[in-house]
């Protein structure tokens, strides 16, 4: 795979994270920001570092649509706006 400053550890461990938090308080949806707020608050990737809050996980987000990681379970892109969400995958 190509340059990331993450790894495919991390991500999983973010998908895990995020996923456990969606089906324990019967989420169906996240969005980019509501999930770097989550990971943020639970130490698991900081949302402070980059010029907006949360880049850090939209950075992952876009590592992984480029195939330089695994993309984070559940998120897709939405267009034309280009936002990016996250959905509940029931496992």
């Amino acid at each position: 795979m190509k340059n990331s400053n993450f790894n495919n550890v991390l991500v999983s461990e973010v998908s895990n994270f995020l996923q456990e938090y969606m089906m324990k308080n019967n989420i169906d949806t996240l969005t980019a920001d509501n999930c770097a707020e989550l990971l943020g608050n639970s130490n698991i990737l900081s949302n402070k570092v980059g010029p907006k809050k949360g880049f850090n996980f939209r950075q992952m987000l876009r590592d992984g649509r480029d195939e330089k990681i695994n993309l984070v379970d559940g998120a897709f892109q939405e267009r034309p706006k280009t936002k990016w969400f996250l959905n509940k995958i029931i496992r």
